[in-house]
């Protein structure tokens, strides 16, 4: 019944799988019984996929929770612990509710049509009964679920859309049933003696096979996260005391050693022990080139081994692999609600009643106010705005663009926080750049030497043996020369790392520091720096300059193309680096950047972050190191490089699983790719609503009087007297929901075409 997805945030976060929510009104009812079950803090329910995320503070009892979805009128779904599937909705029960009224609804209309047209003579008391005979128990049968949705919305005094329908089709229903079986009242009164089961079947019909088709569009909708699933494989292969057996994925514990043969997928994430091969990561890095492997490199579960066959140790398993946490990723990001969406729910909480008034305010005013007293004419249009109004557009206009915007970003390797975050991409307009392991590989080399006081060797001796117990990039280029040289490291003491500066230790009762100018001036030690491409990095041994290496480093592909990319979009870049002015300057040439800021210090590039925020700019951060951290929580979007440290990719609102610049770039086009989506879904879901309302409530009947008559191509949409047709009404309303999804499941097809 539970699946845990993270335990990253204080509360601990469960999913829960919930059938038969089909709308915004679902979702809160959802999430306002879900939060009040005990150790239950909050709720987000995504009704796209069917589910419900919950933060919990301790154990809730299952029957709590189960008693607290079905009380709000859904079932929560039991699922196996190894089963982590998408819900997807079993279409048939719709499309068995939809059919029948709608071949019989359908017949009806063209009997009655051409009784009309063939001026057949049908006698009313005896046609009447017969199709009350037979309409209503398929009446019955269509309205039924809609019918209890009302009725369990009802009794917590809230409505919905089915409200809407079973008051519509209720009306048009009884209105008909009065005329058959008391047809003295109607003829006493002066009344047409008209009926409306074909009516009533048909939106009964169309709202069923309309939700039918929402339920298949839904389904593609989240099939990103359904994608990552099946990556997952079943089985491993376990090597033990040199016997192979294949065992259940879940079973595989950290430390066994694992058999993988060419075209298989890797099961869980570990380092090669023996063998080499190359391994497709497109499914976490969007990136379809293989990439080598071999002893001691990181493979992950859902990859594909291609070619070669070899054991490796497994390091992380079940939801603490990659793939488990990208799909974790994709589910919180696809049920968490972004900012705009609230508000579309604040407004849908009050549409329905809003339109229930429109409704009885258009059957008084057309009964009582019509040119001929019609009250035929005033069910039809209270009817049609019943059934015309579509909060369900309302609804799924965020959540369906959120829910295609993260499934795409996952296929190509970006993975959004959440809903926010998404948005929060959208709003970008400005993007600062870290350097080092950013736009450059990081992984400098160390090209000259340059010694003062000391020999070349006994100078990298010294400073290696500092720099080993850093992990900052510099530091490791420096100890892998020194590796290389076999020089054995000396022994340090009181080593203190001087963040965005350098590090300093005692050797042999000797103060030793390795850094940049300012850890220099920090120690009053002046130093000189010439206007080159490399990165200088500065050695003092008891309070003096004993030498200086030069490091140079590499732009990475695709930092160019990013910045480019960006530019002709009209995105403004950044360059923020610690490194010298002249190393820095010498990068932002590279890959065309201007504005370049230098020896910036990790607290500075969040104040330089702020800086640019104060003036109107909404910036996104990219950077991979622990120095970008403060400028990642400071930025309205951090992005960080899955290949960064914890403490990048904890802070980010963007982790990148591929350490591409590119991939940044793109990640902030499709966030406004996703924002114009959801404003398009939104303004067709409002202008929707705006138009064919009044047309319902019967604005167009003085403009068709003054035509005089409905021209013969409109009959069908608005009738002989001009009044909205409900049959036309109920199709406009399937249509707005179907073209909201439909807008939205374009982004699932996104790319980089020029004219985004």
């Amino acid at each position: 019944m539970l699946q845990a997805m993270t335990t990253a945030n204080a509360l601990r976060t469960e999913t829960l799988r919930i059938d038969g929510m089909h709308c915004a009104a679902c979702v809160r009812r959802v999430e306002r019984a879900l939060v009040k079950v005990d150790c239950v803090v909050d709720a987000s329910a995504d009704f796209l996929a069917g589910r419900a995320v919950i933060g919990i503070d301790g154990d809730p009892d299952p029957a709590a929770l189960s008693a607290a979805v079905t009380g709000a009128g859904y079932q929560l779904i039991e699922l196996a612990d190894d089963d982590a599937g998408v819900t997807t909705t079993d279409l048939f029960p719709l499309l068995s509710r939809a059919l029948p009224a709608l071949i019989v609804g359908w017949g009806m209309f063209f009997a009655m049509q051409a009784n009309r047209w063939g001026d057949f003579g049908w006698n009313p008391d005896m046609l009447h009964p017969v199709l009350f005979a037979i309409a209503t128990p398929i009446l019955a049968w269509g309205l039924w679920p809609m019918l209890r949705r009302a009725w369990l919305a009802a009794s917590r005094r809230t409505t919905d859309m089915d409200t809407l329908i079973v008051i519509g089709v209720t009306a048009a229903w009884g209105y008909s049933a009065a005329a058959t079986l008391v047809p003295s009242a109607f003829e006493s009164a002066g009344a047409a003696r008209d009926v409306f089961f074909d009516t009533a079947l048909i939106i009964v019909g169309f709202v069923s096979l309309g939700r039918a088709l929402e339920a298949r569009v839904r389904q593609l909708a989240a099939s990103a996260l359904t994608r990552l699933l099946e990556l997952a494989p079943q089985t491993a292969r376990v090597v033990s005391d040199g016997v192979e057996r294949d065992v259940p994925a879940s079973e595989v514990t950290v430390g066994d050693l694992l058999l993988v043969r060419p075209g298989e997928l890797i099961p869980v994430d570990g380092l090669v022990a023996d063998g080499e091969s190359s391994v497709n990561e497109a499914t976490l890095t969007g990136e379809s080139l293989p990439v080598s492997k071999g002893p001691s490199d990181a493979v992950y579960a859902g990859t594909i081994n291609l070619d070669g066959a070899f054991s490796y140790r497994a390091t992380q398993v079940g939801t603490d692999t990659a793939l488990a946490r990208i799909t974790a990723a994709v589910e919180r990001a696809q049920s968490s609600k972004a900012p705009v969406q609230r508000l579309a729910d604040r407004i849908a909480s009050v549409f329905v009643p809003l339109v229930i008034l429109v409704a009885i305010v258009t059957f008084v005013a057309w009964g009582l106010l019509g040119s001929d007293a019609s009250w035929t004419g005033a069910v039809l249009s209270s009817v049609a705005v019943l059934v015309v109004a579509c909060p369900c557009a309302l609804g799924l206009a965020t959540p369906a663009a959120i829910a295609a915007g993260a499934g795409r970003a996952a296929s190509l390797g970006i993975l959004f926080r959440d809903a926010e975050a998404l948005e929060a991409a959208g709003r970008v307009d400005t993007v600062a750049w870290d350097k080092t392991g950013t736009l450059t590989s990081g992984r400098h080399e160390l090209t000259s030497i340059d010694a003062f006081s000391a020999t070349e060797h006994e100078l990298l001796r010294l400073a290696a043996s500092i720099e080993r117990l850093s992990e900052h990039p510099l530091a490791a280029a420096i100890v892998a020369h020194a590796e290389d040289l076999e020089l054995s490291p000396l022994d340090v003491a009181e080593f203190t790392s001087h963040p965005g500066r350098g590090a300093s230790g005692l050797i042999d009762g000797r103060d030793v520091a390795v850094g940049n100018a300012r850890l220099m001036s920090t120690l009053g030690i002046e130093v000189t720096e010439e206007f080159r491409a490399t990165t200088p990095v500065y050695v003092a041994g008891g309070g003096e300059l004993i030498g200086v290496f030069h490091l140079s480093d590499y732009i990475k592909d695709g930092a160019s193309d990013a910045v480019e990319l960006l530019r002709t979009r009209g995105f403004e870049s950044i360059l923020i680096s610690g490194d010298t002015e002249a190393s820095a300057r010498e990068v932002g040439r590279q890959i065309d950047i201007d504005q370049v800021y230098a020896q910036v210090l990790p607290t500075e590039k969040a104040a330089l972050v702020s800086e640019l925020q104060s003036r109107g700019r909404c910036v996104a951060m990219v950077g991979d190191g622990v120095n970008d951290a403060p400028a990642l929580a400071q930025a309205d979007l951090g992005v960080s490089m899955r290949t960064g440290s914890d403490v990048a990719v904890e802070t980010a609102q963007l982790t990148l699983m591929r350490s591409n610049p590119l991939r940044a770039a793109q990640a902030v086009l499709l966030g406004h790719a996703t924002r114009r989506v959801i404003r398009q879904n939104l303004g067709f879901a409002f202008g929707y609503n705006i138009l064919l309302i009044p047309l319902a409530a019967g604005l167009a009947v003085p403009i068709f009087d003054a035509l005089d008559g409905v021209p013969g191509g409109l009959a069908w949409l608005f009738g002989e007297r001009g009044q909205f047709e409900p049959i036309a009404a109920a199709l406009a309303m399937v249509a707005s929901s179907l073209s909201v999804l439909t807008n939205a499941l374009r982004l699932g097809r996104w790319k980089l075409y020029a004219a985004d």
